[in-house]
């Protein structure tokens, strides 16, 4: 196996990031809900881990394997060959701009943003700027 400069490889569970919330930022409220075990990470003979790559936890790399294209924003890739399991709620994430919120309602809505209820956050962030 070939592994590149400053990959990370996480061991043992999602590290508090949960991939069916919208943030995945583990917030003290929520800290120990965010926590789910992924089990073993196993990386086959030959596979090839790109320079300052993250390899998640509980996952399996195949011999061999190399990812070599880009992933849409959002978008959890997985299989052979890799293809998106996620992502449909990509568009309403985009615009919806979370990144670009100021603090206060960041901090309205954060409730929100650690759950999976795409028609909750967007009502959510309607009435906000309706307020």
């Amino acid at each position: 196996m070939s592994i590149g400069a400053e990959a990370v490889i996480l061991l043992g569970g999602n590290h508090a990031h949960r991939t069916d919330w919208f943030s995945l930022y583990p917030f003290p409220e929520v800290i120990l809900d965010a926590y789910k075990g992924k089990g073993d990470t196993h990386i086959m003979d030959g596979a090839w881990i790109g320079m300052q790559a993250m390899i998640m936890p509980g996952v399996t790399i195949g011999e061999g394997a190399i990812v070599t294209k880009d992933v849409a924003p959002y978008t959890i890739v997985a299989g052979n060959p890799v293809v998106p399991v996620a992502g449909e709620i990509t568009e309403s994430l985009l615009a919806l701009d979370v990144y670009n919120w100021p603090q206060a309602k960041f901090d309205a809505l954060r409730p929100f943003l650690c759950a999976s209820d795409m028609e909750a956050l967007i009502k959510a962030a309607a009435e906000y700027e309706a307020n």
